[in-house]
């Protein structure tokens, strides 16, 4: 029955990647019939991105940690929420999903670095702020006929014992509805199967002298992508999309076959609004771990979905963490701009493919012209040759 769905699975992803576009449908808390009830249990924005053949659920949950959830299923499945106090279970889908991927920002940290080596590790001391102190707003932005959504969760203060924040923290969601790249730099390029995820760091204010930020996301994968989770990296040459930035990142969930979950950035974090290569630092990534605490997952929408299942031994989800921090050394940490903009992909399939550059173009241009000039002097240099000696053998010399 496993290899089956697998089959299923490839299949439908295989037919996914053949037709690029989606139409999108957009709702807030969906199926909800009185708003001031729904909105005491869930602040949860639901994407539906139709194709031919399939549709993929983004489902970005702002209760308590921030999350986006992304599932695939058969064209004819309908998500239907039960907006009540017990999470458990309360978010399901008519048919069941193919599968589920999920990113969460779970923790947020400030640390003094004081040695200005732009590692956390080596940080004197730590701040760890959970996501979910965060009070979310959710506000909405559709473009282009429904082509592309946007959504914005902001919070501007936080609130626990010994940490009193002041200062916008915001996470945007954005689908496309066909192949495109980010509106800003570093201009990721997604496809109707991933959402572009931003978080921004405004004017908060800070604990340290030399305080630098760094996030935790924590990652699901659901069956037949519950083997494993890798990060890596590759290097690519001049893009003039990504304003000078020649690395990417890629944390993919892995299983018997390849198309699992993943998330994907390139190792650039920008100080100001106008994100100009001259305004950029960089990213620190840091070891995938395992991540079984059950009350960070409780948090989150896939406990709605999954309710117990999601831990124990019988669980068929693979539940993992990541670090990343910002800033490099030098750079003045973040108080000399009080700003930090970070985005990655979360998606499912085969990862966008960085389009060439036009230095990438201009090197392909420029080896194939200088491999015909050498085959037609190649050329001329054998038909001389050839000349030479049937005139020695006509002459006899």
């Amino acid at each position: 029955m496993k290899g089956l769905k697998i089959i299923v699975f490839v299949l439908t992803i295989f037919t996914a990647s053949i037709v690029a576009d989606r139409i999108l449908h957009t709702e807030f808390n969906p199926g909800c019939q009185m708003e001031d009830h729904c909105s005491k249990f869930s602040k949860l924005t639901y994407i539906r991105a139709d194709g031919d053949n399939d549709t993929i659920h983004f489902v970005l949950d702002a209760t308590l940690k921030p999350s986006l959830v992304v599932i695939i299923t058969k064209k004819d499945a309908a998500i239907k929420v039960n907006y009540t106090s017990d999470p458990n279970n309360s978010i399901n889908f008519t048919r069941s999903p193919l599968y589920t991927f999920a990113s969460v920002f779970n923790n947020l940290y400030e640390f003094n670095d004081v040695n200005d080596t732009a590692n956390m590790k080596n940080a004197d001391n730590f701040l760890k702020m959970d996501f979910k102190k965060f009070n979310w707003n959710t506000s909405q932005s559709l473009k282009n006929n429904n082509e592309s959504v946007e959504i914005i969760l902001s919070a501007n203060s936080y609130r626990a014992p010994g940490i009193n924040k002041s200062g916008i923290v915001s996470i945007t969601l954005k689908v496309c509805g066909k192949k495109d790249t980010g509106s800003l730099l570093p201009h990721l390029v997604h496809t109707p199967d991933s959402g572009e995820l931003t978080l921004t760091l405004n004017n908060l204010n800070t604990n340290f002298t030399k305080s630098r930020f760094a996030v935790e996301l924590l990652t699901s994968s659901s069956f037949p992508f519950n083997k494993s989770e890798e990060l890596s990296s590759n290097t690519f040459s001049d893009d003039k999309l990504s304003g000078g930035t020649f690395l990417n990142y890629l944390l993919n969930a892995k299983g018997n076959v390849e198309g699992g979950g993943f998330l994907s950035w390139k190792p650039v974090v920008y100080k100001a609004e106008n994100t100009h290569a001259l305004n950029s630092s960089s990213t620190t990534q840091y070891d995938v771990q395992d991540h079984p605490f059950e009350n960070d997952w409780i948090n989150t929408p896939l406990y709605k979905m999954y309710g117990n299942s999601l831990f124990g031994n019988n669980s068929q989800l693979l539940l993992k963490s990541i670090n990343v921090s910002f800033g490099q050394p030098n750079d003045e940490f973040y108080i000399k701009s009080n700003y930090t903009y970070w985005t990655f992909l979360v998606g499912i399939g085969t990862p966008p493919q960085t389009i060439l550059g036009f230095l990438e173009l201009s090197i392909i241009a420029s080896l194939l012209l200088m491999l015909s000039i050498t085959m037609i002097l190649i050329f001329c240099i054998f038909m001389r040759w050839m000349s030479s000696k049937r005139n020695s053998i006509i002459y006899g010399q």
